[in-house]
C-alpha cells in the first residue's frame, strides 16, 4: 500500500527539487466517486483495496484509467 506519507518519503530521495518527473495520483476518493457515478456502493475499505491492487498490478503500457478503476471495482464487488 502506498500512502501519501510513503510517496513523500520516496520523492525526498531525489537529489534536486528541479528534476522533472511524471506523476499521476489516484486516491480512494476517486474510486469512491467513480463507483457512485456507476451506481455501485462500496466502502472506504473496498476503495482502499482497489487502490492497493491497482498500485501493485498496474500495467505501465496503458497506465491507470477510468476503465482500470472500473475493472478492479467490478472484481472487488463481485468477489
Amino acid at each position: 500500500m502506498t500512502t501519501v506519507k510513503e510517496a513523500i518519503k520516496h520523492l525526498k530521495n531525489y537529489d534536486t527539487l528541479e528534476e522533472h518527473i511524471a506523476v499521476a495520483i489516484w486516491s480512494e476518493e476517486d474510486v469512491l466517486e467513480r463507483a457512485k457515478e456507476r451506481k455501485i456502493k462500496i466502502t472506504k475499505k473496498q476503495a482502499q483495496n482497489i487502490i492497493d491492487r491497482i498500485d501493485r498490478k498496474q500495467d505501465c503500457s496503458i497506465g491507470i484509467t477510468w476503465d482500470t478503476i472500473d475493472c478492479y471495482t467490478d472484481e472487488e464487488v463481485n468477489s
